[in-house]
């Protein structure tokens, strides 16, 4: 069985929605790599024909309140114009 587990640098737990995991989860499936809007939606299993292009960027914002030390320059996730985002960070899977 798997277990996740969000934490702060101080160890405080991040509670994150179901669709700020899943989003989450496809960064992490392929970091350091650009995702299209598309790749993503298919990722995290958010496509549906509910989902409006912008929706997902405004669940992108809602993570990266979260995750970055400053959402306004974000360091982790990135944006790369016109082609998608990428998660800058290194990943290890222990």
């Amino acid at each position: 069985m798997r277990t996740r587990c969000l934490r702060s640098p101080r160890g405080a737990p991040v509670a994150l929605t179901r669709g700020e995991l899943s989003l989450l989860a496809a960064f992490l499936s392929a970091p350091q790599r650009v995702l299209s809007r598309d790749e993503l939606l298919d990722l995290s299993r958010v496509h549906d024909n509910e989902v409006f292009d912008r929706s997902l960027d405004v669940q992108i914002l809602r993570l990266r309140r979260k995750i970055e030390v400053n959402p306004g320059e974000p360091e982790l996730i990135k944006t790369e114009r016109g082609v998608g985002y990428m998660f800058a960070a290194k990943v290890d899977v222990l």
